[in-house]
């Protein structure tokens, strides 16, 4: 701890706005990752995910797909690939053979984010994926651009 001077500021040469933009930036540190900012809009990604004796249950991927503007088959194709286990999509849950931490889920959600959602040119979130012959591309409804994306 340090100790007030006679001012009443820290001691050690701080002003308030040098501590104010450190707290500032240990805060913005300590933000999830999977919570993405576009616009004025704030997304944050929450998978419910229910590990039963030997099987995972993503039980909000439907929603979680919605907000994303993807199809859920897309994303639980993802999830079952990157996973490396069989599993079906049962309507608006994804039930998954094995168990998967739900910080698993999270970090490949957020890995899905960067590579099929968020464009590489702006960063925003606002793109969907449109097929041409035989090639993917993320096209961007804020910037315009397009980029190619890899088959799942």
């Amino acid at each position: 701890m340090r100790r007030r001077g006679k001012s009443g500021g820290l001691a050690g040469g701080d002003s308030f706005k040098e501590m104010y933009l450190r707290l500032l930036d240990n805060v913005l540190a300590q933000v999830s990752r999977s919570a993405v900012r576009s616009g004025d809009r704030f997304l944050e990604l929450r998978p419910q995910v229910v590990v039963s004796a030997k099987n995972t249950y993503v039980t909000n991927l439907g929603q979680l797909a919605k907000t994303l503007n993807r199809d859920p088959e897309h994303v639980s194709r993802f999830i079952l690939k990157e996973t490396g286990r069989a599993g079906t999509l049962e309507g608006e849950r994804l039930a998954v053979q094995g168990t998967i931490s739900s910080e698993e889920v999270r970090r490949l959600l957020d890995v899905y984010l960067k590579e099929f959602v968020r464009c590489p040119t702006c960063g925003g979130i606002d793109t969907r994926i449109v097929a041409e012959k035989r090639f993917r591309f993320l096209v961007c409804d804020a910037c315009g651009a397009r980029n190619p994306v890899r088959r799942i």
